[in-house]
């Protein structure tokens, strides 16, 4: 069940209690309904699925089953154990926020030699007590997610250099790149992408063809995608003409 303790604004409140009673929600209606922008509400809706709250659908959400603090799917199971596979002992990893960047940490292998530096609470608190040496960047607190942002982040990430970076996406274009919601995240996933040696979007299907508000990277600046076997030939095709390997997590 839902997590009184969860802090949710006055228009996320709602739209659990809308969820929760059956009711059928879309983004334009939504707006309307609370007199705000359509991204506005596309902000609450990302905020309340990494919580686990409800799932993301074309023009709107469904809700997440129990409403778990934390979305489970087998997909995004699928997908974690498949990018954690690619971490080899002695490596650094830098991990960036989100529930797909979670589902990763939590199959990394537990290895003394391995240390994961990232922005998000909700890593460090996973791997807190492993033998994993953990990095946590500072900076503010989102009110929005349980990660950290703003320029002094920005300025420390700028100073490391990691193997592997995992990233989700709030949305994506095959032809042109991968998408956040936020513009003060778009330069820090800009920075992460700069001090990494590969680049791993790590994301389900159905985020490609909904680009979100600002690109934080083009195509050529990732190196591999993980996702679905949702994923389209078409998306398929035009990310391995662009270099980037697809890798299909399969459940």
């Amino acid at each position: 069940m839902f997590d009184s303790n969860m802090e949710l604004n006055h228009r996320q409140a709602e739209i659990l209690s809308m969820l929760q009673g059956g009711q059928r929600i879309g983004v334009r209606d939504l707006a309307a309904r609370f007199a705000v922008s359509e991204m506005t509400i596309r902000r609450d809706l990302n905020a309340m699925e990494a919580q686990g709250l409800l799932v993301r659908t074309y023009g709107g959400a469904t809700p997440a089953g129990s409403l778990r603090p934390h979305l489970e799917s087998p997909a995004l199971t699928a997908i974690g154990r498949r990018a954690a596979a690619l971490v080899s002992p002695g490596q650094t990893v830098m991990l960036s926020t989100g529930v797909t960047a979670l589902e990763v940490a939590r199959h990394l292998p537990r290895d003394a030699n391995l240390t994961v530096a990232t922005t998000s609470l909700s890593v460090a608190r996973e791997l807190f007590g492993s033998a994993i040496t953990v990095v946590l960047f500072g900076g503010i607190l989102r009110k929005e997610f349980p990660s950290l942002y703003g320029p002094m982040t920005e300025a420390m990430v700028k100073n490391f250099h990691v193997d592997l970076l995992f990233t989700g996406t709030d949305g994506a274009r095959s032809d042109d790149g991968f998408y956040t919601a936020e513009v003060q995240h778009s330069s820090l996933e800009q920075a992460m992408i700069s001090s990494a040696d590969h680049v791993v979007v790590v994301t389900e299907s159905r985020k490609f063809g909904q680009p979100a508000f600002v690109r934080f990277a083009a195509i050529d600046e990732v190196d591999m995608v993980i996702t679905d076997p949702g994923l389209s030939p078409l998306d398929r095709r035009q990310l391995e003409e662009r270099g980037v390997e697809v890798v299909i997590a399969e459940e």
